[in-house]
């Protein structure tokens, strides 16, 4: 095990005496291509590491089909929910070919950081910026979805989205208040966090982020790495973006 975590690229540089740390509470596992390793709606209890293989992320709205959110490679990570406090996991996870996986459960994970607090935090900031990692590259999705909404008034997300078919002609604190909403939609299908407008100043602005994210240690990432970073493109004269 020890040896499976030091090549994986979350823990190539972390010294040898926090791998021996983290290593027993890790665990391999293998899966044939097509198999599902999450249901969307299961009980959420492990993270996994995706070490050799591809996996789709896949989500169904309540009143819809279900919806292709991401491919992911090895060296990914997924099953955030069980990390985040969610009883349940928010989106199914497929193998797209054959796959290998190192799993931790979400408990033993806060255990670490109990135990272990510097070891812990480690491990949790390299995780908060492996969700960067596919928040930015989930943004230039978003951006083009906000662009058909906020621009061209088209509903990017489909059913119950009919408030993208009114145009928008609103000032800007309007505009704003479509862009969190469908950003919320998102965080929500991939960690079942969410982000709601509060105020805005001319300057500031404020949100609420709720759901998955109360408490959560990864929100900073949330706030900065993927709201303050898509408003800004829109709206590159907003100086702040901040939480209540």
């Amino acid at each position: 095990m020890l040896e499976k975590l030091t090549r994986f690229p979350l823990f190539l540089d972390l010294s040898t005496a926090d791998l021996k740390i983290i290593a027993p509470l890790f665990h391999v596992r293998t899966f044939n291509q097509g198999s599902v390793i999450i249901e969307q709606g299961e009980k959420a209890t492990c993270l996994y590491l995706l070490t050799i293989g591809q996996v789709e992320i896949r989500y169904k709205p309540y009143d819809g089909e279900k919806i292709k959110l991401n491919n992911l490679f090895s060296g990914s990570v997924f099953g955030w929910s069980s990390v985040l406090g969610n009883n349940i996991y928010s989106s199914s996870v497929i193998c797209t070919n054959d796959c290998e996986v190192l799993m931790i459960r979400g408990d033993d994970l806060r255990l670490l950081r109990e135990n272990h607090p510097q070891t812990g935090q480690l491990v949790m900031d390299r995780l908060a910026r492996s969700v960067s990692k596919r928040w930015t590259k989930a943004q230039s999705q978003v951006k083009s979805m906000l662009h058909k909404g906020v621009v061209e008034n088209i509903s990017p997300l489909g059913k119950g989205t009919e408030i993208m078919n009114t145009p928008v002609t609103s000032p800007k604190e309007e505009q704003l208040k479509v862009l969190l909403s469908q950003l919320s939609a998102y965080i929500e299908q991939f960690h079942g966090g969410s982000v709601d407008f509060v105020a805005f100043d001319g300057e500031t602005l404020t949100v609420h982020l709720g759901g998955a994210c109360l408490g959560c240690p990864l929100s900073p990432s949330t706030l900065h790495g993927w709201v303050e970073g898509t408003v800004k493109q829109f709206f590159p004269e907003i100086k702040h973006v901040q939480a209540d």
